[in-house]
């Protein structure tokens, strides 16, 4: 307490010293130009002399004593600065520890995730590589193609059934004793079965027509000429069960003595429904038939299977090692973290610490500017001493005279060591900004170590 109050008097005694000093406060004081002229009477200083007078040197021992003042007030500014610059210095960080412990908890996640990732990668290379063999034993230069679902398939399917039931059922209920219910239910089954044995054809018979081994491809053929011949048998018996109940009811068609040729009496059909509902047949079963051919999966037996099975086993691979990089990561960002709260520390010290300097420095300027101006008024005195002296004396001046007179006190650099204190810290600081970033590297390159030794199956 008492060491302050010290402090802040020197303080006040330094400035109301600097304040009341000025070149005619000195004249006044020492009565320099009154000692001037008496020291020209008698043609003092000498012409030849090399040392300042008596009255010059009276204003520098004047200065002198305020001078001495504001330099302790400016040394106890000093002091004061670098006290607290050294408490407020940042404090160094281990960035040495978090990086560390990120490595322990990398290779304890490696060890964890490496049976399963091998394993799903086996799975991926094994798929790619079955696929890679079936494509070069069938001969194959092109991708699989098959759409993603199959439900739009299917609803064009179930389209071409519902269409062909609704126009069958039509023609069936004309001459059906049960009416619409009948016909319906007739139509219902005959559509139903004809989508399916164009579905069969496709995929059992259209589809291993095209296969690259002889047997499968005569296998082929002889489903596509089965399910064709009982879809034409099926067709032909919906249509001759037509003109039977056409022929019951009454209403076969009376072609008269036209001894013309119609290619449907070959058929033995009579009916115009019947021969509608014989091409209304074979139309949806084409129209199946290319459906299971390429509608379903690739027109090639196996070969959608085989590229789904691989496109399965990629994006489970992709799917667990997105997960497995992340729990790799874990330790990784947790140091990171930490690196990163160290060094943000060190950054809030070294703010504190630059404005606590950028203070000292405004205080320290303010003093620096009373030094100056105790300096400028004894050299404004002397300079009024010499001039006086100058002007009533018959003898010439002495040589010194021209020269500027010298300092009341010694020139300070009172920051000098704060600031070698500032240079230090941001010093440090950089260092430790080079450390952290070097840590996150190594770690960011011992991921990517991991994570290839465990694409590649090495032991860890």
């Amino acid at each position: 307490m008492d060491g302050a109050q010290t402090k802040a008097s020197s303080e006040r005694s330094a400035a109301k010293s600097a304040q009341g000093l000025s070149a005619a406060a000195l004249d006044k004081r020492l009565a320099l130009k009154k000692q001037a002229r008496n020291d020209a009477a008698r043609n003092l200083p000498r012409h030849d002399a090399g040392e300042l007078s008596a009255a010059e040197l009276a204003v520098l021992e004047a200065v002198a004593h305020e001078r001495a003042q504001v330099d302790q007030v400016r040394n106890q500014a000093k002091a004061e600065a670098e006290r607290r610059l050294r408490a407020l210095a940042p404090t160094p960080q281990d960035f040495a520890g978090p990086a560390l412990d990120a490595r322990l908890g990398l290779k304890q996640a490696e060890g964890r995730i490496a049976h399963d990732w091998r394993a799903a990668a086996a799975r991926a290379r094994q798929a790619h590589a079955d696929l890679e063999a079936f494509k070069r034993t069938h001969s194959l230069r092109r991708s699989a193609v098959y759409p993603r679902s199959t439900l739009l398939q299917a609803g064009l399917l179930l389209s071409a059934a519902v269409f062909e039931a609704l126009f069958s059922a039509a023609l069936f209920a004309e001459d059906d004793a049960r009416g619409l219910l009948g016909g319906a239910i007739t139509a219902i089954g005959l559509s139903g079965a004809n989508v399916t044995l164009g579905y069969l054809a496709g995929f059992l018979g259209l589809r291993y027509l095209q296969h690259v081994k002889l047997p499968v491809k005569a296998i082929g053929a002889l489903a596509f000429a089965a399910f064709a011949l009982l879809a034409l048998m099926l067709n032909l018996f919906a249509a001759d069960w037509r003109d039977r109940l056409a022929a019951l009811a009454g209403r076969q068609l009376d072609m008269g003595s036209d001894a013309g040729f119609h290619i449907w009496s070959l058929l033995q059909l009579d009916s115009p429904q019947a021969i509608i509902l014989l091409m209304l047949g074979a139309g949806v079963w084409v129209f199946a038939a290319l459906k299971g051919y390429s509608g379903f999966d690739d027109p090639y037996p196996d070969y959608g299977k085989m590229a789904r099975s691989t496109e399965a086993a990629a994006e489970a691979l992709s799917d667990f090692r997105a997960d497995a990089r992340g729990e790799l990561e874990a330790p990784v960002e947790l140091a990171k973290a930490a690196l990163a709260a160290r060094l943000e520390k060190m950054r809030a010290e070294f703010e504190a610490m630059s404005k606590g300097f950028d203070a000292a420095a405004l205080k320290m300027e303010q003093l620096d500017a009373k030094a100056r101006a105790l300096d400028d008024a004894a050299a404004a005195a002397i300079h009024l001493y010499r001039q006086e002296n100058i002007a009533h004396r018959t003898a010439p001046a002495p040589l010194y005279f021209s020269a500027a007179p010298p300092a009341a006190g010694p020139s300070l650099d009172a920051l000098g060591a704060a600031a070698a204190m500032i240079d230090e810290a941001r010093n440090r600081l950089n260092d430790a900004q080079r450390q952290s970033t070097q840590a996150l590297e190594e770690l960011l390159a011992e991921l990517n170590a991991a994570t290839a030794r465990l694409d590649v199956g090495e032991d860890a």
